[in-house]
């Protein structure tokens, strides 16, 4: 299998990528029959290679829904693609709002920023239930978890509506080990410190949030994270984004920064792993770990400055984004090996490394940037960048990547 899939926000377009042959073409989804205007969030791509999803947010004047697609056929070559429309699954209609708690800035290193309090809907952490036929996204902007059985033809059935306020909120995905026994679900919001541990049943979608894993202690913890990389059937890494405290961190705790914890689902723990370090030579976390990938024995980060001076961004981000390596032989003690910087291995405008996916036979690793309108291929046997798009090969506003035959 060797599609990626994402999406162009801003010039609402599917993308596809060719890992094998570093080969990239866009659909223009305004020029579908039965396209709706909509704001894209995500794809995801099954393991046929020829269904597509796309995640869409109610943002007005647009209704939050997922569109199903088929492609018929692909010309790597001309860009030329034959693309289909076999479903829109409404999810909610313009407007409907969101459900972020309210905080404050408390710390100068920590501040609230404005993309962390979206006003509206959205759709984030599409996932796939292996050895099933279902899909899941979450409302990261409250607390529900929605299910979908997926039809002979690609078309979805919604099964599940799962909610449990104090274990679901500000979920940003659910990702499920290869077995599809447990799940993970991470809390993307300040000062939720904790995983929490779902439980699926392969036959009918159900899925139940069982309890937390606390990544840390009362008094000190990591919080804020944005996905989960599954190690084996039982482990997992999970990375914390914030970097200080806020009016919800409770008097007297210390929010531990940008880091890595190995979570053990047989045990119910979670050990901090890989700490922050204050250069970019330093073995730890320099920028925040939004997304994690494995591939062949080694971690790759992306680190994502997203709490740093702000530029002159409608998203207000920081200023660099990098990449760390790590060799995970040893899952509890991981290896630093290199880390990519702007300007070195990467473009010397990248910034906000945000998305990390593994291809399924684990030859390339992705990492792209919304901000700065990257996609950097890394090739996991040399660890070097082997290929580099940018809004000279279309990109514009890239997110919401998927590689398939992935559980992500």
């Amino acid at each position: 299998m060797h599609i990626l899939t994402g999406v162009n926000m801003m010039s609402k377009e599917l993308v596809l990528v060719h890992a094998e042959e570093d080969k990239l073409v866009t659909v223009p989804l305004e020029s579908l029959d039965g396209w709706q205007p909509a704001s894209l969030q995500h794809s995801w791509i099954a393991s046929d290679e020829v269904t597509v999803y796309i995640a869409t947010d109610a943002i007005p004047p647009f209704n939050g829904s997922i569109v199903v697609l088929h492609l018929n056929g692909i010309d790597w070559d001309t860009g030329e693609t034959d693309v289909e429309i076999r479903q829109i699954v409404p999810l909610d209609v313009a407007g409907t709002p969101s459900d972020m708690p309210n905080l404050k800035q408390t710390s100068p290193k920590q501040p609230i920023m404005p993309w962390t309090r979206p006003l509206y809907t959205q759709t984030h952490g599409p996932t796939f239930l292996p050895r099933s036929k279902f899909t899941y996204i979450t409302h990261y902007t409250d607390d529900r978890v929605r299910g979908f059985k997926i039809k002979p033809d690609g078309t979805l059935e919604q099964r599940v509506l799962y909610t449990d306020r104090k274990l679901t909120r500000q979920t940003h995905g659910v990702n499920f080990n290869a077995k599809g026994t447990v799940g993970l679900g991470v809390g993307y919001d300040y000062d939720i410190g904790e995983v929490r541990v779902y439980r699926p049943d392969r036959h009918t979608g159900e899925v139940e949030a069982t309890h937390a894993i606390a990544l840390g202690t009362d008094s000190e913890y990591g919080a804020f994270a944005h996905y989960a990389s599954w190690i084996d059937n039982r482990f997992a890494y999970v990375g914390a984004m914030q970097v200080g405290s806020t009016s919800r961190t409770p008097q007297g705790a210390t929010v531990v920064g940008p880091s890595v914890w190995l979570v053990d689902t047989d045990l119910d723990t979670a050990e901090l792993v890989i700490g922050p370090t204050r250069t970019p030579g330093g073995a730890g976390m320099y920028r925040s770990p939004s997304d994690l990938a494995i591939a062949k024995n080694k971690l790759y980060v992306a680190e994502e400055d997203s709490w740093g001076p702000q530029f002159e961004s409608p998203f207000n981000y920081g200023r660099d984004g990098y990449i760390s390596i790590w060799d995970i032989q040893d899952p509890a003690k991981p290896t630093f090996l290199k880390r990519m910087r702007p300007g070195r291995e990467l473009p010397a405008d990248f910034r906000n490394a945000h998305t990390a996916t593994a291809m399924f036979d684990e030859d390339s690793v992705f990492i792209s940037s919304f901000v700065s309108d990257h996609l950097v291929r890394i090739d996991t046997n040399t660890d070097k960048v082997a290929k580099i798009y940018d809004c000279d090969d279309g990109l514009m506003m890239f997110h919401g990547e998927f590689a398939a035959g992935r559980n992500r």
